[in-house]
């Protein structure tokens, strides 16, 4: 029995040796599948790489928090002063909630301070073009974020600027994705949204080559753009408007 003991102690040794270097290699690939810390998404251009993930639902932390914060699900409309705030993903119909907003509470406001992280195209193209017909100015204040569509709604500014700590990202769009449409109309559905995107940017004097950086940046991810690149492209027209 003595002589049977010692193989099957080192056969015990060895197959728990294989289980913890197999548990040691899952830790290891699920350490490098993780993402990125969060806030790495809200890093200023200068100290990240320009295309981040992409998380819709997050905003930055306040100062002195580690956490970060909820972006509203659809947009909230407030004023202050001479100022319009909008906050939030932009939801369907947000365009129109917009304008109601704007005809019960006619605020005495000069511009809009946008703080979204995107959301319907459509409803922030009506949006955009709503600001420039009242003839506001757009602005990203610091510690704001106007990411996927949200930058059509601050190229409506006849004015736009974005401060220093402000956060611009652009990426590909879905335009009514419905899967039950053939590939072929599906695909006119995406012609036809990038051509209306196209025309606005054109109609607000913001060159076309913004979408290039967006179309090379998948959906769940984010490309955060310069103020060097936002000024060329003239989706800004000065440094700061605050």
């Amino acid at each position: 029995m003595a002589g049977l003991a010692t193989p099957r102690g080192a056969i015990r040794a060895i197959l728990i040796g294989q289980i913890v270097l197999g548990g040691a290699l899952v830790a290891l690939d699920l350490w490098n599948a993780a993402p990125p810390a969060t806030p790495g998404m809200f890093a200023p251009p200068s100290t990240g790489p320009s295309v981040r993930p992409y998380r819709p639902d997050l905003r930055p932390a306040s100062p002195g928090s580690p956490a970060m914060n909820p972006m509203p699900d659809r947009l909230e409309f407030t004023a202050a002063g001479d100022r319009i705030t909008i906050t939030g993903q932009i939801a369907p119909g947000d365009a129109d909630r917009f304008t109601a907003w704007l005809d019960d509470t006619r605020p005495d406001a000069a511009g809009v301070d946008l703080d979204s992280s995107g959301g319907s195209v459509t409803d922030a193209l009506a949006i955009g073009r709503t600001i420039r017909a009242r003839s506001f100015d757009t602005q990203v204040a610091d510690g704001a974020v106007c990411m996927s569509a949200c930058p059509y709604m601050l190229a409506g500014g006849t004015a736009r600027g974005v401060a220093e700590g402000g956060l611009v990202g652009v990426h590909q769009h879905y335009f009514g994705e419905n899967s039950i449409l053939p590939a072929f109309m599906a695909v006119q559905d995406v012609q036809r949204g990038q051509a209306a995107v196209m025309d606005y940017l054109t109609e607000m004097g913001v060159d076309l080559r913004l979408m290039s950086h967006a179309l090379k940046t998948p959906p769940k991810e984010i490309n955060i753009l310069d103020p060097d690149l936002m000024a060329e492209l003239n989706l800004t027209t000065s440094a700061d408007n605050g």
